[in-house]
């Protein structure tokens, strides 16, 4: 319905709230406002704001109508105006206005805010995107009574949402794209100062400065980020345009972003260019050859003059951070690194156990020197063949980057041709891309001599070293000092560090006197860490398992670095929240591994729980994207590794454990994506890593469901890659089975033609014939679904389904049970067949895997017919047969033993009891 149906329903209806799943507080959720605001609002309806950042007119009018707002629902006085103020303030007159206001007033920071995460269909220069900002008006809402929100300890939200001027005003024309965090100053102005303890800067070579930090204020003549010192084109943060969801990191376009409510930023101005290439001077050869001695950095240092940032006192907020803080590579940057390594190190909260767990005592097969960078060198050295150079130090940093379409053809990569001269010679710095250089870089703030890079460090043109070293993944990124993550680069010519206004660090400060409160607004958790969904690098099915194995990790994201280990989640630090943050969820809700308290080492440690991390691990990894379909198990291994020390007496089987057998093979493809089958099948049809595509998580946990069949055997090669279920094993397996055809009315649903709807068939092949369980007899008390798990649309479906398990029904369904499983197709091997997807049957069609007709029988059809109408006329079916008499008399028994351990009263005795049989999964 739209805003005017309800209003006239409801006059006094206010926003509809739509509730994130598993939200944590009052104040997560999306809010649709019925009822659009004014454009402007008269003076009267206006309380003063105050702010230490640049606002301009009109957000400081749209803030003081918030705090007129606010000031009114918290006090009993009526308003001159409404009983109740309207909780929604419009912005601009349309998204085209405020960006020709924004670039005559680039110093405001609530635009800047607002920006930073909006998406353009097409772009903001495209004729699709110069109609969507003349057509589109932005509006903010509000929860901010900090007192009557439970559990949230003072703090609020502002809802930022886009709504068509051109189309009436509905839930689909109404888009929350950003969530604001409000935090009360009363209880966390603590958060927003930065406060370093006395201790060396480290420089851009890893060397201390002269001079301790010291907390003397900065003088008049410091250095402060105004628009003159920011290079126009970076004025305007981060708008992006969309285009097509499944993003390839092989290709250096950014074509991954979300349009008409987009939370994805592409960079510093209105259009990313996406090449990824390197806009320092120099030879061409992206790399500013000074950058690594820590000499005339162009990077905005601060100079043999300045010899320490300065501790910012009570009065100065955080946006009088130097110049210095214009690059993620910056000293301010430098500063935070080495304080988030330090505490990781201390563990004085001792959250960081396994942080520090690493034993030292493994090293990589082959690792970077670092030693001789100041002769622009890199040397390969085998730790096992020179010991002696690892005695003093053992640590060494991994790097963690996309290869691309670029690298895949350009990389220098260590070949079986070079490898001598790699660790003789060694090869230049300026010989390989910009992100290894600052990788370098990186490690060299830390004093840390040796790094791994998988292309530099791993024979490319030799399997025998590929499959030597694949297994031995989670070794190295698990015991490696730090991860460095090159989040927002494409490819390797990026770079780690970006340039960024320091507004994207900066908390917005706002003083309300009307109220007496002191607000700090920053990115809500879902948008501070939605890069987690777009960045290049965190789209790659490899990367996944290096995050999850490695102990620390640094993230250069294209704003700011964020902080990441093993800590128990929420735990986190980025630049803006230097300390952390009372957060409810941190990384997108999907923290490390190692930081779930469900594997926290306990007297009972839940087996289960474990085996549902793995499907939640799985899922996820699903929607990650590999330049080689063969990768799909290899690239996972590790992380099967580490769980198998979890549980060491399971087996696992080409990415499923198998005590989770046979539940676990019922995985699903994601309704509305059906890939086409892979010309590549690493994985066996039975395994979820068969298909190319993004899984979803069953309906019911394993623990709901009960197994009807029995995995007897797998059958596995003897070969090399047999090993931790890298071959392409074959399940025998003793069920039942039965020959099918789903009939399904494709004109009923042409949106989602792989599901069923409810103008079907299920036809029962006997023989020659068919036994049909008829559309017009199936009632409320049944129903049957299926998934394919490819593009396969056609009206009947010829399979077999092979039952798995049962489960409890769905109540209000009044279904009281459910049988799942597998679709199967035949091979030309005897008694052979692979999965081509998943059925789900409940109510009367259950009996389809309890009964059959007797072979011999002159007229099965009339047979089955007769026994389906007696069912029908004296409801013998599930509801009253099985609830009733099992239920009633035993109600101790199991849905598997109330099917197969009860006889139903079957007068025919044309009709017997379906008996399992021996089959392959292939």
């Amino acid at each position: 319905m739209s805003a005017r149906e309800l209003l006239a329903s409801n006059p006094e209806m206010g926003p509809i709230l739509y509730l994130f799943p598993g939200a944590t507080d009052r104040t997560d959720y999306n809010p649709y406002n019925l009822r659009a605001p004014p454009q402007t609002r008269p003076e009267q309806e206006r309380r003063p704001v105050r702010s230490d950042s640049d606002l301009c007119d009109v957000c400081r009018a749209t803030l003081e109508y918030i705090a007129y707002a606010v000031e009114k629902s918290r006090s009993k006085e009526p308003t001159a105006h409404d009983s109740k103020p309207l909780g929604v303030a419009a912005h601009h007159q349309n998204l085209a206005t405020w960006l020709e206001y924004y670039l005559l007033h680039p110093d405001c920071h609530f635009c800047y805010l607002l920006l930073s995460q909006l998406g353009v269909p097409g772009g903001p220069d495209s004729a699709r995107g110069r109609e969507f900002l003349a057509e589109t008006r932005l509006e903010l809402s509000w929860n901010l009574d900090f007192a009557g929100v439970e559990g949230q300890g003072n703090r609020g939200r502002l809802y930022v949402s886009l709504t068509s001027l051109t189309h009436e005003r509905t839930r689909a024309n109404h888009n929350t794209y950003m969530r604001l965090q409000v935090w009360s100053g009363n209880a966390f102005a603590h958060l927003f100062k930065v406060k370093w303890a006395p201790g060396p800067v480290l420089n851009s070579s890893g060397e201390s400065g002269d001079e301790a930090s010291r907390g003397d204020d900065a003088s008049e003549g410091d250095a402060r980020i105004k628009s003159d010192d920011v290079d126009p084109n970076s004025l305007m943060p981060a708008i992006s345009y969309d285009g097509d969801e499944n993003s390839n990191c092989n290709e250096n376009v950014d074509d991954n972003n979300v349009g008409f409510g987009g939370s994805h930023s592409v960079g510093n101005g209105l259009v990313d260019d996406g090449s990824g290439a390197d806009r320092s001077d120099g030879d061409g050869s992206g790399f500013e050859k000074e950058g690594l001695s820590g000499n005339d950095s162009e990077r905005g240092s601060l100079g043999a003059d300045d010899d320490s940032l300065r501790e910012l006192g009570a009065n100065d907020h955080l946006r009088e951070l130097y110049l210095d803080a214009g690059s993620t590579g910056s000293q301010a940057t430098q500063v935070f690194v080495a304080e988030w390594l330090a505490r990781c190190q201390n563990n004085k909260d001792r959250q960081h156990v396994e942080c520090n767990r690493a034993t030292g005592s493994w090293l990589p097969t082959r690792l970077l020197d670092l030693e001789d960078t100041e002769n622009s060198v890199l040397r390969l050295v085998a730790p096992a063949e020179t010991p002696e150079k690892f005695e003093a130090d053992r640590r060494y940093i991994t790097l963690s980057h996309c290869w691309g379409e670029w690298g895949s053809k350009e990389l220098p990569v260590l070949r079986l041709a070079n490898e001598c001269e790699r660790f003789h010679d060694g090869i230049r710095l300026e010989d390989i891309p910009l992100t290894f250089q600052q990788a370098v870089e990186v490690a060299r703030w830390l004093k840390v001599r040796w790094l791994w890079i998988d292309s530099l460090c791993i024979v490319q043109d030799s399997s025998e070293d590929w499959q030597r070293e694949a297994p031995l993944m989670h070794n190295v990124y698990k015991e490696g000092f730090l991860n460095i993550a090159a989040s927002w680069a494409y490819d390797a010519r990026g770079g780690l560090f970006k340039e960024r206004r320091t507004l994207s660090l900066v908390s917005l400060k706002l003083n309300l006197p009307g109220i007496g409160e002191e607000w700090y607004v920053t990115l809500d958790e879902r948008n501070m860490f939605d890069w987690m969904n777009y960045e290049p690098l965190s789209t790659r099915a490899w990367v996944f398992q290096e995050r999850h194995l490695a102990r620390r990790i640094l993230h250069f994201t294209r704003d700011q670095v964020f902080w990441e280990c093993c800590a128990k989640a929420p735990y986190f630090a980025n630049e803006i929240f230097p300390h952390g943050a009372p957060l409810n969820t941190t990384f997108d809700e999907n923290p490390k591994m190692q930081a779930n308290s469900l594997l926290e080492e306990q007297p009972v440690r839940s087996s289960q729980a474990i085996y549902d991390l793995w499907e939640d691990l799985c899922w996820q990894y699903s929607e990650k994207h590999l330049s080689h379909g063969a990768d799909k198990l290899v690239a996972l291994l590790g992380l099967a590794m580490e769980f198998k020390h979890l549980i060491p007496k399971d087996e696992y089987v080409a990415g499923i454990w198998l005590s989770t057998m046979p539940q676990s093979l019922l995985w699903e493809v994601r309704q509305g994506y059906c890939p086409e089958p892979s010309q590549v099948h690493q994985a066996p049809s039975w395994s979820w890593a068969s298909t190319p595509g993004p899984i979803r998580k069953q309906s019911r946990s394993t623990e709901e469901q009960e197994r009807i069949v029995s995995v007897v055997d797998i059958e596995v090669d003897t070969s090399a890659n047999a090993s931790w279920g890298l071959s392409s094993p074959h399940l025998i397996i003793s069920g039942f089975i039965r020959r099918v055809t789903i009939k399904d009315n494709l004109a009923v649903n042409t949106t989602f033609p792989w599901t069923f709807n409810n103008k079907k068939e299920l036809v029962i092949h006997q023989g020659p014939h068919q036994l049909t369980f008829p559309d017009n007899w199936i009632g409320i008390d049944h129903m049957i679904s299926y998934y394919l798990d490819s593009n396969i649309k056609s009206e009947n479906t010829d399979a077999y389904i092979l039952f798995l398990a049962s489960s409890e029904g769905r109540e209000k369904y009044s279904r009281d049970m459910e049988l799942s499983g597998l679709l199967l197709d035949s091979t030309p091997e005897p008694n052979t067949f692979k999965r081509i997807g998943i059925l789900r049957i409940s109510g009367y069609a259950v009996i389809a895997a309890k009964y059959q007709v007797k072979p011999g029988v002159a007229d099965p059809v009339e047979a089955w017919n007769s026994f389906l109408s007696m069912l029908q006329s004296r409801r013998m079916g599930v509801t009253d047969a099985i609830a009733t008499s099992s239920r009633l008399h035993h109600p101790s028994m199991s849905v598997t033993e109330r099917l197969y351990g009860h006889d139903w009263p079957v007068e025919n005795s044309q009709i017997e009891v379906l008996q399992p049989h021996r089959i392959v999964l292939s």
